[in-house]
């Protein structure tokens, strides 16, 4: 699993390497609904838009995603707490981290 880099402010982008291929890793905070959102570039085009970061559910489970089909993404919590996920708490060394699993780990975690 790799983590990766989230923003420190609400809206932030950061070039990540994933699988041979650097993307575009955009993050929003929406203070109204109090959810962070994650649109994903390759090349300038978007892989995949709106998608919000939820702790425990894996983002592109079970849907097919041109340009991303070697992992998937997933906010787990570091330590126990019933502090939900939001504004401050989500980064590499914070309450939740966003972490990169590749098909591979997957299939290693699932079939044990």
């Amino acid at each position: 699993m790799i983590k990766i880099p989230t923003p420190t402010s609400a809206w932030a982008s950061h070039k990540v390497s994933l699988d041979n291929k650097t993307y575009d890793f955009t993050f929003s905070w929406n203070s109204y609904q109090g959810v962070w959102y994650l649109d994903i570039y390759l090349n300038k085009a978007p892989v995949i838009l709106g998608e919000a970061l939820m702790p425990t559910n894996p983002l592109f489970y079970g849907k097919p995603i041109k340009n991303f089909e070697h992992g998937l993404l997933m906010v787990l919590r570091n330590i126990e707490t019933k502090e939900p996920l939001g504004r401050d708490n989500l980064g590499v060394s914070k309450t939740y981290t966003l972490y990169y699993v590749s098909n591979e780990e997957r299939d290693e975690i699932i079939n044990g």
